[in-house]
């Protein structure tokens, strides 16, 4: 009995003296790809398309939020002061051509076309006295009644009383055509898609008070740094990226429209405007990135076929020499059309399968097809 415990204490012992051994030898770092000892005991050949890994330049991209709005997209301000009397419109709302928007009251208005009147009267009253002056100095003089230079000064008098009496005149008109802006119509039709103003606030001449868009072409407003701007020019393709109302996120490319060199005072930025597709569906106020090329760096890309999903791992299978393939786990970045960069993991040379007629695992055999890829895609 004694013998049989120590022959289990034994055996258990060295099985675990075993498992040890093996635990040890699977930490052990050096090549990523299993040795050949560790082939599977059925071997599978399979025939794969196999895109060889190169260094390649990348750019570096700058990122920078804009927002989509129209080309015929406007602020709509008032021409005069004063309190505001009634908003006739509210965001979201289509309005007309000269559709009333809002009112100002008249009374400032109103009071200074009073003000002009009585000016008016007032020259008009100096200009008749200093015409008769000058009428009945003229005929004296013709008559050697009076000195020359009299009638001269008749003469000017009369003159100024006209200048001043025009001025007054002229006064009169501005001040009345200030009360055709109390009431602010819309220039075009479209809808309004912000309010700034309330009845009661004051409207000051050219502050926002609402924001008008119509239905032209739509644009991707942007402002961005002077180092990324000192790289664009006019019909050069942006890549703009946008999340749909369905949380899906998209990209489409548009060309650069307009390029505004001053450089705002506040955020020392440059307002960039692109061109959005006729097919590209987004909406008026979408918030989007515009991703811009500042710099190049050397980086590895590889084809979006390459990339393989294991249990939540993303990695991609590589042909070792002996043309067996591994799966080894990548670190990704920014994906380029159908094409991905890769972080980590890869090293130029390195041969992935791209498409096989089998489905991949460990230690299968490959046997590339005449249609292997052996330089990168273009980025």
């Amino acid at each position: 009995m004694r013998i049989s415990k120590f022959k289990s204490f034994q055996t258990t012992g060295l099985l675990s003296l075993i498992s040890l051994s093996l635990m040890l030898a699977g930490c052990g770092g050096g090549d990523q790809s299993p040795p050949a000892s560790f082939a599977p005991a059925v071997e599978i050949n399979a025939q794969a398309k196999l895109f060889t890994v190169e260094n390649q330049s990348l750019p570096v991209y700058a990122k920078f939020p804009g927002s989509v709005i129209t080309s015929d997209q406007v602020s709509v301000t008032s021409r005069v002061m004063g309190y505001v009397r009634s908003v006739d419109v509210h965001e979201g709302q289509t309005v007309k051509a000269g559709q009333t928007l809002l009112t100002i009251d008249a009374t400032d208005v109103t009071g200074a076309i009073n003000q002009a009147r009585a000016e008016v009267n007032k020259a008009l009253a100096g200009l008749a006295d200093a015409k008769g002056n000058y009428e009945r100095y003229q005929t004296l003089y013709q008559q050697n009644a009076v000195p020359k230079q009299m009638f001269e000064q008749m003469q000017t008098a009369y003159k100024v009383a006209q200048s001043n009496y025009a001025a007054a005149d002229a006064a009169l008109k501005q001040a009345q055509a200030q009360l055709t802006y109390v009431k602010i119509t819309a220039p075009f039709s479209g809808t309004i898609t912000s309010r700034m103003v309330d009845p009661g606030q004051i409207a000051n001449p050219g502050s926002p008070l609402l924001t008008l868009q119509g239905s032209g072409q739509k644009q991707v407003e942007v402002q961005i740094n002077s180092q990324a701007f000192a790289t664009l020019k006019l019909g050069e393709p942006l890549t703009v990226n946008y999340t749909d109302f369905t949380g899906e996120q998209h990209q489409f490319e548009g060309n650069v429209e307009r390029m505004v060199d001053a450089t705002d005072p506040v955020t020392h930025t440059h307002t960039v405007k692109i061109g959005v597709p006729d097919a590209i569906d987004v909406r008026s106020g979408n918030y989007v990135v515009v991703a811009v090329a500042v710099a190049h760096e050397t980086g590895i890309i590889i084809p979006k076929a390459a990339i393989h999903d294991r249990g939540g791992v993303r990695g991609v299978f590589v042909v070792d020499a002996q043309n067996i393939a591994w799966f080894r786990m990548v670190r990704l970045g920014a994906r380029i059309d159908d094409q991905e960069v890769v972080l980590a993991g890869l090293v130029a040379g390195d041969r992935l399968i791209v498409e096989a007629n089998h489905r991949l695992q460990n230690g299968i055999h490959i046997t590339p097809t005449a249609s292997s890829a052996t330089e990168s895609p273009a980025s």
